[in-house]
């Protein structure tokens, strides 16, 4: 600030961030030699001096005049003025064309001094309201032409009148640079009646909206339940066709398996036809047989079975040689009944005689021929010289009919055909040997009578 002798005029208390009305700081009266300037004012801040004649000479920063320059022009007065950009925000109610609605305007702007001599002799002391003055006065006019709901046109067509080149920029006259912005809008009944319509606007487009996305949304259920009602079905005939091909599989594997059980129940009766018909020669060929077949499948009776076979060959010769020694004793036979059963007995006699043990070396030199007793010329016939019908005696005997020289002694070369070494005792039948093709003079010989 000046640094006078004199207090000022008129003063107020503002700084850089002061809201300010009236750039003038400060306004002092000047006398001949009143002005000293000891120290500097602010930088943003010019001085304007009036001179007697009513002129003002303006200083704009930094620039101050000197003391003799001043004396020399005769100031009366010093304006100290800020220069500074100020905002302010004001709002305007304008007519339209019904007065019973207005508009109402939104001004931002900010001002700044830039003729500082001209801003004091405008003599203008309230810039914002001087600013919205002019901005009353062309807008008016302009408002009353629109109706309350055109309020976007109406602020076009305020912004295009008060921007023509060929009007001066407000605050212009005053000194003053001035930077603004307008936005126009209803007041407030038709604003909350427009938001009123538009919530309205925007229900209806939202259950619309709402209608026609719950149709689509139905359309598309119905499509996808539709889709997969057709997946199903398909999913359904596969497995269906699988079940089907699977069934028919399990027919085949249960046809197979039947078939296959009716051969094995085949192959298992013909195995047992056989075992039953090897089981019925083993025992139709006698005990010989039977105890070798046991001692296949259990050889651990070895012992037993030999035993068993002495105690029964024991017991056949006993029995025999009893029933000889029975027949030759008793003398109520005549001689032709005993032809038979002598000559059986010597038979026995010598083939008990001709047997061997098992295990000893059989003796090479046979046996001599039995002696066949004579047959009386006036004898009857014996029931063994009878031949049977359509036979002659020189035939051989009948097919399975064995005598007791073929079942009970047989030649060396046929028992080595199974059991080298050893002959099977009388009565315990024989082991299967190769048939002869020519029949032997023992076939002739009648079956052991019975007792």
């Amino acid at each position: 600030m000046a640094d006078l002798r004199q207090p000022p005029d008129w003063q107020q208390p503002a700084d850089r961030h002061t809201q300010l009305i009236d750039p003038v700081i400060t306004v002092r009266q000047l006398s001949r030699f009143g002005f000293a300037r000891k120290a500097l004012t602010r930088i943003d801040h010019a001085l304007v001096f009036s001179t007697p004649k009513g002129e003002y000479d303006a200083y704009l920063p930094p620039v101050r005049p000197g003391r003799s320059e001043a004396a020399a022009k005769r100031y009366t007065a010093v304006y100290e003025v800020d220069m500074g950009v100020h905002p302010h925000r004001a709002e305007l109610s304008l007519p339209s064309s019904n007065d019973a609605f207005e508009f109402t305007a939104t001004i931002d702007l900010s001002w700044q001094v830039v003729d500082p001599a001209g801003f004091v002799r405008s003599g203008h002391r309230d810039v914002p309201a001087l600013l919205l003055g002019e901005l009353q006065q062309a807008a008016r006019p302009l408002t009353r032409r629109f109706a309350i709901d055109d309020s976007a046109g109406a602020e076009a067509e305020l912004l295009r009148t008060l921007t023509d080149p060929q009007r001066p920029p407000l605050g212009a006259t005053a000194g003053l640079k001035v930077v603004w912005t307008l936005r126009m809008r209803r007041d407030q009944q038709e604003i909350e009646h427009q938001q009123r319509m538009q919530s309205i606007d925007h229900a209806s487009a939202e259950q619309i909206r709402a209608e026609q996305l719950g149709m689509e949304y139905d359309a598309e259920l119905d499509r996808r339940a539709r889709q997969q009602d057709e997946l199903q079905s398909e999913r359904a005939m596969g497995y269906g066709k699988l079940e089907h091909e699977l069934a028919l599989q399990r027919q085949e594997w249960q046809q197979e398996q039947d078939r296959l059980r009716s051969r094995h129940q085949a192959e298992l009766q013909r195995l047992d036809a056989e075992k039953i018909a090897v089981y019925q020669q083993y025992l139709e060929e006698g005990g010989v047989v039977a105890w070798a077949l046991h001692l296949n499948e259990h050889p651990q009776d070895t012992q037993l079975v030999i035993d068993s076979m002495r105690e029964d060959q024991r017991r056949l010769i006993e029995a025999k040689r009893e029933l000889a020694r029975e027949l030759l004793s008793d003398g109520n036979a005549e001689d032709y009944e005993l032809e038979a059963p002598k000559r059986l007995a010597l038979n026995a006699v010598y083939e008990i005689l001709n047997q061997d043990l098992p295990g000893m070396p059989r003796n090479q030199s046979g046996p001599p021929s039995p002696t066949t007793l004579p047959t009386p010329e006036n004898a009857p016939p014996s029931a063994t010289d009878v031949p049977a019908s359509g036979q002659r005696n020189d035939d051989p005997a009948p097919s399975g009919r064995r005598t007791p020289a073929s079942s009970g002694g047989s030649g060396p070369g046929e028992n080595a055909k199974t059991f080298p070494g050893w002959q099977a005792p009388t009565g315990y039948g024989s082991s299967p040997v190769e048939p002869s093709a020519e029949p032997t003079p023992a076939d002739d010989a009648p079956e052991d009578p019975e007792p």
